[in-house]
């Protein structure tokens, strides 16, 4: 080893190591102490996005985290940096018809709180959600305004729905379950693909925020795979297989 302040290459006595695992070096010249190959400090990626595959996959925090040796909190943060760092959702190009609902799931100490989403038939990608403590006009006119615009809307007899402005696209309840079965389904593969969300089961959010980033992430893996299943229809893709952009 050289040292890198007095150039010497002798008495260069080993000294520990660092908290990313690299050799440390003493000089017993000028009592300089330095690491010649440094490693990258924390995890690496490819186990940040493989945490992240897992999750959006069926996982639970804590499963994640005892598959890859690490904590679930660690787990957490890895899904939260995640969400937080990627792009808008893909959206398709063109939307006629779209459906609503909402789903409940529990926050905190079991407190009700409310999903709304929005969905191409078509495509069954999910054009809005929202996370919302009521289900109140303004919360789903709130979904209506960001998602892409439809020429036809289509939902269950919950009252907030015919009072809502739908950019000149036509409004109409659903008789049963005829004309919602797209956005039904896809809160059923909400509920199946986190767990957080799952029924009969202990998982639940611990806030509003974790459950947004959850979503974030989801919905995102989840329209880039069903646009990859519209442009290639023969080839099988999964939802893990689209977690990053």
């Amino acid at each position: 080893q050289k040292c890198p302040n007095c150039q010497a290459t002798t008495r260069q006595n080993k000294a520990g190591k660092t908290d990313a695992g690299s050799q440390r070096y003493r000089c017993m010249h000028c009592q300089r102490k330095y690491t010649p190959n440094p490693k990258r400090h924390g995890y690496p990626e490819s186990l940040r996005k493989r945490a992240a595959e897992m999750y959006v996959d069926g996982g639970n925090l804590r499963r994640i985290a005892r598959h890859l040796k690490v904590s679930h909190q660690t787990v957490s943060l890895w899904v939260t940096d995640l969400a937080e760092r990627l792009p808008n959702a893909p959206m398709p190009e063109e939307v006629k018809e779209a459906e609503m609902d909402e789903i409940f799931t529990f926050i905190g100490d079991k407190k009700k709180i409310y999903i709304l989403t929005i969905v191409d038939r078509k495509t069954r990608c999910i054009l809005g959600w929202a996370v919302v403590w009521v289900r109140t006009q303004e919360a789903f006119q709130g979904v209506v305004d960001q998602a892409p615009k439809a020429k036809q809307y289509y939902s269950d007899g919950f009252d907030a729905y015919q009072w809502l402005w739908y950019h000149l696209g036509r409004y109409e309840i659903s008789k049963g379950k005829a004309d919602t079965y797209s956005v039904e389904a896809d809160n059923a593969e909400l509920r199946h693909y986190l767990a957080r969300l799952a029924r009969r089961s202990r998982c639940f959010s611990r806030c509003p925020y974790a459950l947004e980033c959850a979503l974030r992430l989801f919905v995102y893996a989840f329209n880039s795979r069903q646009l990859h299943k519209q442009r290639f229809p023969n080839y099988a893709a999964h939802v893990m297989d689209f977690v990053g952009p």
